[in-house]
């Protein structure tokens, strides 16, 4: 009679195959997280999160659990580090484990917003997730604009999450959550058209973007999703390369009327001569994630402006 209570217990223990398929208990079981970029933002001056490796060298991010539809922090305001030792990101406060209920995940990186952001906050319900914050006099140039400190800042939500991965087709593997950081700003890159035209007589005083909102506020469930506030500025440039090695630079998205002024002068048999020439290329809507590419074809009577929109998404 022991023999078989032995035999009916293991039974009950185990599958066909031998595995142990008992339902572990979620309290036991810790939380892993992995990120990467939606959207591919590389070469900026800014510094900016290109993908996983990049997120990487940055080191860390700030990371929020939600109980499933409301603001209640299971998880708040963590900061999470990469281990380069173990190839993992890691909780500074130590492990955290699943709760028997489903989480909603909201991080942002840099852990500590750059300081042209106020916030972010996050709100949510069963009806809407909303990431908003304020971006103030965002410096799109700054002194000794072609090594600018500037940090992007990027978020990342990852909804209905649970120790099972039920919720997460994507999920690597049970327990882990994947965190797909996007960018909520624009980028708009400036250079010069390739040969057959000869720049090496040109030097080119300034390259003016006239009347850029630097300034607003976002909130990812709105339509647009940015309010510009307060007064335009100019974007200012003093160098320009050539196909392949543009200048780029972070922008608010917004509707943007482009008016362009280029000051440049050439010489020419020993006579130095200086020209403002202008264009207008009519009114370009940048989007988030979004890069938009600004060619200057220039002679010393004319400008000509070619746009490339490239959405980078994966």
């Amino acid at each position: 009679m022991l023999l078989l209570a032995t035999m009916v217990w293991l039974a009950g223990c185990t599958g066909s195959d031998g595995d142990d398929v008992q339902t572990p208990d979620p309290s036991t079981e810790d939380i892993h997280l992995s990120a990467d970029v939606w959207q591919v933002m590389d070469g900026t001056r800014a510094t900016t999160f290109d993908n996983a490796d990049a997120l990487q060298t940055e080191g860390a991010f700030t990371c929020t659990a939600y109980e499933k539809n409301t603001t209640t922090a299971f998880i708040s305001g963590t900061s999470v580090n990469w281990n380069t030792t173990t190839g993992e990101w890691l909780f500074s406060d130590g492990k955290h484990y699943w709760p028997s209920g489903a989480l909603d995940f909201f991080a942002y990186m840099p852990a500590t917003p750059p300081d042209y952001i106020t916030g972010p906050t996050y709100t949510g319900t069963p009806e809407n997730h909303t990431v908003s914050f304020t971006c103030s006099s965002l410096p799109m140039t700054q002194a000794g604009q072609e090594s600018s400190s500037l940090k992007e800042f990027v978020y990342a939500l990852a909804l209905d999450q649970d120790k099972n991965g039920t919720n997460d087709t994507a999920q690597p593997m049970p327990g882990q959550v994947s965190l797909t950081f996007r960018h909520p700003f624009a980028r708009i890159k400036l250079q010069w058209a390739a040969s057959p035209y000869d720049h090496s007589s040109i030097t080119l005083t300034s390259v003016k973007l006239k009347g850029i909102e630097n300034s607003g506020t976002y909130n990812s469930s709105a339509t647009p999703q940015w309010t510009a506030t307060g007064d335009a500025t100019d974007l200012t440039v003093t160098s320009l390369a050539e196909n392949g090695a543009a200048v780029p630079y972070l922008v608010i998205p917004q509707e943007w009327t482009g008016d362009i002024e280029v000051i440049a002068s050439w010489t020419v048999w020993g006579e130095t001569k200086e020209s403002t020439l202008t264009a207008n290329v009519g009114t370009t809507t940048w989007e988030p994630g979004t890069s938009y590419t600004y060619t200057f074809t220039i002679t010393d009577t004319d400008l000509k402006v070619d746009i490339g929109k490239f959405t980078e998404q994966w």
